[in-house]
C-alpha cells in the first residue's frame, strides 16, 4: 500500500499544480466559454479522484465492493482520455501543460498497476467495507479528498455558469 499511496500522493501534488499554474493562472479555464465541456469534465474526474481518496484512506473494500474502486479508476481513465480530445480541440496546450499531463498520465497507469492487484485480492473476500486506518497516510488522504472536493464545486460551478452564459455558443 505505501508504492500506491506514495504514487497517488505524487498524482495529489502535480495534479493540483497544473490546475493552479495551468488551468487557472495560464488559461483561466473558469471564465473561457470555450472551457464549459472543459470544466466540466475536470470536476467530474475531481469528484472521482476524492471519493478514491477518501476510500482508500479510511476502508478495505471487501468482495464485490472491491469492484466499485475498479470502477472509479475506470471512470477517471475514460474522463481523462476525453478531456485529451476536448483540450485538443479547443485550445493549443503549453509544453508545460502537455508534459504534466503525460506524467499524470503515467501515474495514473502506475495507479491502475498498483491497483488491480489489490482489488482481485480485495475481492475474493466476503463482501464487506471494513473500515482501517494507515497511519498519517489516513490523514493526508482526508484532506486531499476535502480539497479536491472543494475543488470539484468549483469547477462544476463554472461549467454550470459558462453553460448557463454561453448557450448558443457552439464550443
Amino acid at each position: 500500500m505505501t508504492a500506491l499511496f506514495a504514487i497517488l500522493t505524487f498524482q495529489a501534488i502535480l495534479g493540483a499544480l497544473d490546475m493552479l499554474l495551468n488551468h487557472e493562472w495560464r488559461e483561466h479555464l473558469p471564465s473561457r466559454p470555450g472551457a464549459r465541456l472543459e470544466q466540466a469534465l475536470h470536476a467530474a474526474r475531481e469528484w472521482l479522484y476524492g471519493m478514491l481518496f477518501l476510500a482508500l484512506a479510511w476502508a478495505q473494500w471487501q468482495g464485490s465492493w472491491a469492484w466499485l474502486l475498479a470502477a472509479v479508476l475506470l471512470g477517471e481513465i475514460l474522463l481523462t482520455a476525453w478531456d485529451f480530445v476536448e483540450e485538443d480541440r479547443t485550445r493549443v496546450l503549453s509544453p508545460n501543460e502537455r508534459v504534466m499531463h503525460l506524467v499524470l498520465s503515467m501515474g495514473a497507469g502506475a495507479v491502475c498497476t498498483l491497483m488491480l492487484p489489490l482489488v482481485l485480492q480485495w475481492s475474493r473476500l466476503p463482501d464487506a467495507v471494513v473500515l482501517t486506518r494507515h497511519g498519517y497516510w489516513t490523514g493526508l488522504f482526508t484532506l486531499f479528498a476535502i480539497g479536491v472536493w472543494v475543488w470539484a464545486v468549483r469547477d462544476t460551478w463554472a461549467a454550470i455558469t459558462l453553460y448557463r452564459l454561453h448557450k448558443g455558443a457552439r464550443t
